[in-house]
């Protein structure tokens, strides 16, 4: 059963409707797909960020590609940022709609955009290895809120291939006890294969660490276009499969089931 949990519109940074991306699961044989739009903020920093005004439009969008396709599980989701002091905003946002599901992520470290367009520039004048402490760090305290059913690309930082000097295992552990600790997952995102580091998020390694503390894992395509649904599922499969992993997450109001791979 092919599940893919993380796809954007044209109300963020990406192109279609639900209904689009819709039509491209059925054709691509995906049973179940679940929209993860960046959220709004309530002071809107970026362009890439919901306007607050276009939520509704979000949501009925969603139960209008619902209607349209019942052939395809569509679940009601969010890719909530995290940033310090934003869980009164975030738990404001869960509040109202009835979700199925949320994402979790870190897009800023101390107000840089660090997967942002020049970011491969910005990260060749940046402390890489600071950098990736930082972000890690950020992820464990995301993950500790308990508001994320599952975390997005979470060795991120890699995107333009720039990785600590240090090994960077011990930076994945305490971040991975966190999401044991509170029930979240971790994504596993074919969108790394498309970006200079071409490798997954997360690395094998981290999945490796993930697996015996028991961290179970969804599946997205972080699809920006309808044609990228699905896309690349069946290897990051069988790289749950090297890593250890037997099952995968499933969720709807925000109930966690399990399948096997």
């Amino acid at each position: 059963m092919l599940c893919d949990y993380h796809m954007h519109t044209r109300l963020t940074d990406a192109q279609g409707e639900p209904r689009d991306y819709a039509a491209r699961a059925v054709a691509a044989g995906v049973a179940e797909i679940a929209f993860t739009d960046h959220m709004p903020f309530v002071k809107r920093f970026s362009d890439w960020h919901m306007p607050m005004a276009e939520l509704p439009r979000y949501v009925g969008w969603i139960e209008e590609a619902r209607r349209e396709f019942p052939q395809v599980k569509i679940l009601l989701g969010m890719e909530l940022d995290y940033l310090p002091g934003i869980e009164g905003e975030l738990r404001d946002l869960q509040a109202r709609y009835e979700w199925d599901f949320f994402l979790g992520s870190v897009h800023h470290i101390d107000g840089w955009n660090f997967d942002g367009p020049n970011g491969a520039r910005e990260w060749a004048a940046r402390d890489v290895d600071a950098a990736w402490e930082r972000y890690f760090r950020l992820l464990a305290d995301a993950a500790r809120t308990g508001l994320y059913d599952s975390m997005a690309h979470p060795d991120l930082p890699k995107k333009f291939g720039f990785r600590p000097k240090r090994d960077p295992r011990p930076l994945y552990e305490p971040f991975l006890r966190a999401c044991a600790g509170t029930g979240a997952a971790i994504e596993i995102s074919t969108a790394g294969l498309h970006r200079p580091c071409k490798e997954m998020y997360p690395s094998l390694e981290m999945l490796k660490i993930a697996c015996p503390l028991g961290v179970p894992i969804t599946f997205g395509s972080d699809a920006h276009l309808p044609e990228h649904v699905g896309r690349d599922l069946d290897k990051a499969v069988a790289l749950a499969r090297e890593a250890g992993y037997s099952q995968f997450c499933r969720f709807a109001k925000r109930r966690r089931s399990f399948e096997p791979l």
